[in-house]
């Protein structure tokens, strides 16, 4: 029996996602929001299932995206003039994710009922053979060692460990590697974020397996050349970061934000890798600050792309989600071991800004008018304006919101929502991922760089909650 939570049977939904029939798909969700179970929860045990399907892992990225964007719907306000259900608020996100999950439950549910793991590496294992699990781990990601990689993860889940000893020694793997542009990160993020809706528990192994052939470098996939300086210049001992450990004295985060200018610059790798090295150790900002600085560098990536570009924009886009993932990192752990992410990500903007040509801004900055002041007003005005794809006048209403001090949740569930209603095959879910992405870093964005202006986020957000096709079923929930 597959349940979420004490008493919730989520068979009847598994076989009718499975099946394939669209409207018993919309009703039967209908049905579990009722109950008032907790959408982010249905997500991630369906994305539990549908992970041992899915071997290119866009789909299982994109039911995390949108587990975690379903949490900020609590927070949109009840509608001012309407007997809206609020038990069904989320149904557009709900089926949509299960439309993502769709094409791969079915082999995912024959896969997790016959699935063998190899047998775990208990870190007791290498006593006698000097290493230790980080050793065992970056072996297995230079030999292209998919079951090594594995059976080392299941071994440090096999001994009741801290599930962040897990987290730490996949990000530390791969921290100054990039393949396939970037996604081994996004996918070790996401699928530990997918984790998180379940509470871990014994269901960690579904994403081990999943996650473990995506981690080692394969022999036919070129890493770019500024990869390679970052690996030299990380593994030279003057360069070491393990003096955080020591710091005694509050971070000073403004000290991140030249960073910002000189990843959107024409400087090169290795000065890129020295100016991460400089905000680090010299100027004394946190992780957070320098991953966050390096995130909104991103977003104004994204917003050099035109909207008739898709491919461009989609190109753009995943410098964003790469970011936000290594920003996501130190969220989750705090060990010094993951801190090389941080020159990976700046030199991976800026080897993209390189690449992305400036085409015509695509969202213009609008005077922040009309709307009224009621919250529950302003997001049902916002929404109606995002369904006739009215983005200069979105960003307004989205802007004055803001200004006046409602809380930011409910608006990006808003934007979620509407993000919901593109149809996630057209676009291989970006635009529910971007939305994400852009939510977490304006929503994380550190108090101690209040006064900088992260509107940029804001916009992408906005933008990725339109990009696509609309999803003609979804589109009439």
């Amino acid at each position: 029996m597959v349940a979420v939570g004490i008493g919730v049977d989520l068979s009847s939904l598994v076989d009718v996602v499975a099946s394939g029939n669209l409207d018993q798909i919309i009703a039967t969700a209908r049905e579990y929001l009722q109950r008032d179970n907790a959408v982010d929860i249905l997500i991630g045990q369906i994305g539990m299932i549908a992970a041992h399907g899915d071997p290119a892992g866009h789909r299982t990225i994109t039911l995390a995206a949108a587990s975690m964007l379903s949490r900020f719907i609590p927070w949109i306000p009840a509608p001012v003039d309407t007997a809206e259900p609020a038990k069904e608020r989320a149904l557009p996100l709900f089926v949509q994710a299960l439309k993502v999950a769709m094409p791969i439950l079915p082999a995912g549910r024959e896969a997790q009922a016959h699935v063998q793991y190899p047998d775990p590496l208990f870190p007791s294992a290498l006593i006698d053979s000097h290493k230790t699990m980080n050793d065992v781990m970056r072996e297995a990601i230079e030999k292209n060692d998919a079951q090594l990689a594995e059976r080392a993860l299941l071994g440090l889940y096999g001994t009741g460990a801290d599930y962040r000893t897990m987290q730490v020694r996949a990000y530390e793997s791969i921290s100054t590697t990039f393949q396939n542009g970037g996604h081994p990160l996004m996918f070790a993020v996401r699928g530990f974020q997918l984790l998180d809706a379940v509470e871990w528990g014994d269901r960690a192994p579904n994403i081990i397996h999943w996650l473990a052939p995506h981690l080692p470098l394969r022999p036919d996939n070129d890493e770019p050349t500024w990869i390679k300086t970052v690996r030299a210049y990380t593994a030279e001992p003057a360069h070491s970061l393990a003096g955080i450990r020591a710091r005694l004295s509050a971070p000073k985060d403004e000290n991140a934000l030249p960073l910002y200018k000189l990843i959107l610059s024409e400087a090169d790798p290795t000065q890129i890798c020295q100016g991460v090295y400089n905000a680090l150790i010299n100027d004394e900002a946190s992780p957070h600050a320098v991953a966050s600085v390096t995130a909104l560098a991103a977003a104004d990536i994204i917003q050099r792309v035109g909207d008739e570009d898709r491919e461009l924009f989609i190109r753009a886009a995943h410098g964003l989600l790469f970011a936000t993932a290594v920003r996501l990192v130190f969220r989750q752990v705090q060990d010094i071991e993951v801190l090389n992410l941080l020159f990976t990500s700046a030199a991976y903007i800026n080897a993209l800004q390189k690449e992305i040509p400036v085409q015509e801004q695509a969202v213009s900055k609008a005077p922040a008018v009309g709307g009224g002041l009621i919250a529950a007003s302003q997001l049902e005005t916002l929404a109606s304006q995002l369904k006739a794809r009215d983005l200069r006048a979105a960003h307004a209403t989205a802007q004055r919101y803001l200004k006046i001090g409602h809380d930011p949740r409910g608006l990006f569930g808003t934007i979620g929502l509407t993000a919901a209603l593109i149809d996630a095959e057209s676009v291989q879910g970006h635009s529910l991922q971007l939305v994400q992405a852009a939510a977490e870093e304006f929503l994380a964005w550190p108090k101690t760089l209040a006064s900088t202006d992260t509107d940029v986020l804001l916009q992408v957000a906005l933008r990725a909650a339109l990009f696509g096709d609309q999803d003609s079923v979804v589109s009439r929930l």
